[in-house]
C-alpha cells in the first residue's frame, strides 16, 4: 500500500500516478486533484479550467488555516483540512512536495 509520509525527498511521476489511482478507487470519490508545491494541478479528474480555479481557492483557504494554526499554537502544522457540506466533503492533505485534494459524496455511515 502507498504510504503518504511527510517530507519525502522526491515525488516522482509514478508516485503521483499511484496516489491518484488509489484515491480514485475509493468509494464515493467524485473528483481528485494532485497539486505541486506551487499549488498548480499536476494530475486531476476535473476539467482544466475548473481545476485551476479550485486549486487557487483551496490554496488560499489552506494558507489562511495555516496562519490561524500558527497564531493559536506556534510551531504546529496542518496535516489535513476537511470541509463538509450537506452533499459533499472536501479533504485537503498537504504532503511535503504535493497536496492531495479530494471531493467525495458526504454520507453518514452509522451502525445502528
Amino acid at each position: 500500500m502507498l504510504s503518504f509520509k511527510r517530507d519525502q525527498n522526491k515525488r516522482t511521476r509514478s508516485y503521483v500516478e499511484e496516489a491518484f489511482r488509489l484515491i480514485q478507487e475509493k468509494p464515493d470519490v467524485v473528483d481528485t486533484m494532485i497539486l505541486n508545491n506551487q499549488g498548480n494541478p499536476i494530475k486531476t479528474s476535473m476539467e482544466p479550467n475548473l481545476s485551476l480555479q479550485y486549486a487557487g481557492l483551496f490554496e488560499i483557504l489552506r494558507d489562511k488555516v495555516t496562519i490561524g494554526i500558527q497564531k493559536i499554537h506556534p510551531g504546529d502544522e496542518l496535516l489535513m483540512l476537511r470541509v463538509r457540506t450537506t452533499s459533499n466533503e472536501i479533504i485537503l492533505v498537504p504532503d511535503g512536495k504535493i497536496t492531495a485534494l479530494v471531493i467525495q459524496k458526504a454520507q453518514d455511515r452509522f451502525n445502528t
